[in-house]
């Protein structure tokens, strides 16, 4: 933790300025802005490191929370349609399975696990073609986790790009298809395959050259 992970996925979803290099998809470079990483080519979501904090307006509601995101999609001309508004609140809570008492109650009644699921669904309706996920089963049961790392599968087997940040060897080992090991501020390993070992990671994290 703390080696620049945080940082990389805030530069490449355009919100740290200042931030040197180009990043291409497809032949097309990544947005330069939150708003463009909506609405661009590519498109870019972020599900951010505190959920609270970061990813939901707690005082608000379920429902509100889910669309905020994709605000664009249930609006006509600047104004918000109530047949958009319920189908996309109907299809979030459906396909991340979140279980609620009403979409109209406030978001900080459901449990951690559910909350995340909602900063997830709220992305998830831009269809983003790039994924970034800042320790996405943190402080969530391991039901949920299990829950999410379907999802992130079919996801990726659909076609979508995700780049998640993990500080947990078996989330790592599980998971992903490729790990990249990043030491004060730069990659320093890349791992692939039957490299994805726990002996490979910590000794790249370390930054002690380990045989794959």
């Amino acid at each position: 933790d703390g080696q620049g992970q945080k940082e990389l996925l805030l530069a490449l979803f355009g919100v740290l300025k200042g931030v040197r290099g180009r990043v291409d998809m497809g032949g097309r470079g990544l947005p330069s802005s939150p708003i463009a990483a909506k609405s661009g080519h590519p498109r870019v979501a972020l599900i951010p490191e505190d959920r609270k904090t970061e990813g939901l307006m707690l005082p608000l509601s379920i429902a509100d929370n889910l669309v905020t995101a994709g605000f664009d999609r249930i609006t006509r001309s600047g104004v918000i349609d109530p047949a958009r508004l319920e189908a996309a609140v109907k299809d979030g809570i459906a396909r991340l399975q979140i279980k609620l008492g009403s979409p109209a109650d406030p978001v900080r009644t459901l449990s951690g696990g559910n909350q995340q699921k909602v900063v997830i669904a709220k992305w998830l309706m831009t269809d983003p073609d790039i994924i970034l996920m800042n320790d996405p089963t943190r402080g969530i049961d391991v039901g949920t986790k299990q829950e999410i790392f379907r999802m992130m599968r079919d996801l990726a087997d659909s076609g979508k790009s995700i780049l998640f940040y993990s500080s947990d060897y078996a989330e790592l080992i599980g998971c992903a298809d490729r790990v990249l090991v990043l030491y004060d501020g730069r990659v320093v390993r890349e791992l692939e395959g039957d490299a994805i070992t726990e002996e490979a990671i910590v000794g790249a994290s370390l930054n002690i050259g380990t045989a794959a």
